[in-house]
């Protein structure tokens, strides 16, 4: 946490942010937003929603949950490659941590501490808010809009709840960045453009877009989850079975990562050498 203060920092920055949703609730009962984005869906955000402080609880989580997300592609792409820049691979080498277990705490940082971090930006958004109401409004008006300590209490279960499936969304996401940060210096940036190669080549191929938008809705699923009123719904919207190969092909990822971390030979060779013993 100490090499990637941003974690810290960005939720802290962003808190700021709840000033301005207080000044959202306050002006009125039919504020609304409406975001449409290619890729990941389109979704309402009103005064109809549901829970702590309606649309204002709401912009809460989301920015949280962004935030999360952000985070998590500022910290994976980049771990790896540090270690071996700044030459603290050599040190972890010489210490009895076998390299599975520095993968995974890795990603453990990345899906589970982070997500943890912008819990608290939750917290401190929610409270806010319902100070400022405490002070201003009548305790009729805060009922109405849920802005009880209960309430925010389940807001943020309810937050946890969605960071949980954005984690296990997030990780066959993770295991793909952490081969490919070990291949190339802008890992993202090659992802990205892998993404859209394998979109291109599939529909001149095969004449359908099936696979694009199976990429697509893979990529997308951790914000299809936060936007969504049914996180659960949302997650198993890519059905069982696919959950299962992506489990799988993480598992895989890992296995290639940890062996690539523990020498200097290429992703490729590693990959084949793996290959080979299973003949």
């Amino acid at each position: 946490m100490i090499e990637y203060r941003i974690v810290v920092k960005l939720p802290l920055f962003i808190a700021l942010f709840s000033v301005l949703n207080f000044a959202l609730l306050m002006s009125g009962d039919n504020v609304s937003f409406y975001i449409q984005s290619s890729g990941v869906g389109e979704w309402v955000l009103g005064s109809d929603s549901n829970g702590f402080a309606s649309y204002v609880g709401k912009l809460n989580e989301i920015i949280s949950g962004c935030v999360y997300i952000l985070l998590f592609l500022v910290y994976i792409p980049k771990t790896l490659r540090k270690e071996r820049n700044e030459g603290s691979l050599m040190f972890w080498r010489a210490v009895p941590v076998s390299d599975y277990l520095a993968i995974a705490a890795k990603l453990l940082f990345a899906l589970v501490i982070i997500p943890l971090i912008t819990s608290i930006l939750l917290i401190f958004s929610d409270v806010l808010v319902w100070l400022l109401a405490k002070m201003w409004m009548p305790l009729d008006i805060m009922a109405s809009f849920s802005i009880t300590v209960p309430d925010m209490i389940w807001h943020w279960l309810g937050f946890i709840g969605s960071a949980i499936l954005m984690s296990l969304s997030l990780l066959p996401i993770a295991c793909v960045l952490l081969v490919v940060s070990q291949l190339v210096s802008y890992p993202m940036v090659a992802v990205v453009v892998a993404v859209i190669v394998i979109k291109l080549m599939s529909y001149l191929l095969f004449g359908t877009s099936a696979i694009g938008d199976f990429l697509s809705d893979v990529y997308s699923l951790p914000l299809t989850i936060l936007t969504d009123e049914s996180p659960l719904d949302a997650y198993l919207s890519l059905g069982l079975f696919t959950h299962l190969a992506l489990w799988l092909v993480s598992a895989v990822l890992f296995h290639i990562c940890s062996k690539q971390r523990a020498t200097d030979d290429s992703v490729f060779s590693t990959l084949f050498s793996l290959l080979n013993r299973t003949k």
